[in-house]
């Protein structure tokens, strides 16, 4: 019996560094999205955006001036970005941090500080084909004084 226990705590041994080295290559492959995410927000490209970013996905908010949820495809949403940096770029700061990736998915939060919004996005990246690519962006925030 004792040697059948070593060998499944071997067998375990050996495939714990491969699982882990397999997360953090998804992990790796998600940062890389999430780069070329912040680079379309600082360019205001919406073409760099849809390398990471489905047309078909979702975004989705409250708005204290509507007074609802505001809902609308990727491809809606980005056509807000002008095709050029925002004249206030040098001022506007955004973070991110990967909360959790697994096998075929991941949830990323994205922290944005522009002068006159602080906002807070979740964006869901899904794997599609091999390609990690955002799916959905659920966004809160708030006008700066």
């Amino acid at each position: 019996m004792k040697l059948s226990i070593r060998s499944v705590v071997f067998a375990a041994a050996l495939l714990l560094p491969a699982s882990v080295m397999a997360q953090g290559s998804e992990r790796d492959a998600v940062n890389r999205v999430m780069q070329k995410m912040m680079r379309a927000f600082e360019a205001g490209d919406a073409n760099l955006v849809f390398e990471v970013l489905r047309k078909d996905g979702v975004v989705v908010g409250y708005s204290t001036s509507k007074g609802s949820v505001v809902t609308q495809t990727a491809e809606e949403w980005a056509k807000g970005f002008p095709g050029k940096p925002a004249d206030d770029e040098a001022q506007r700061k955004r973070s991110y941090e990967i909360v959790d990736v697994s096998e075929n998915a991941a949830v990323v939060k994205v922290m944005l500080d522009y002068p006159g919004w602080k906002g807070l996005d979740y964006l869901a990246l899904s794997k599609i084909d091999g390609n990690w690519m955002i799916v959905s962006k659920s966004w809160s925030g708030q006008r700066k004084p």
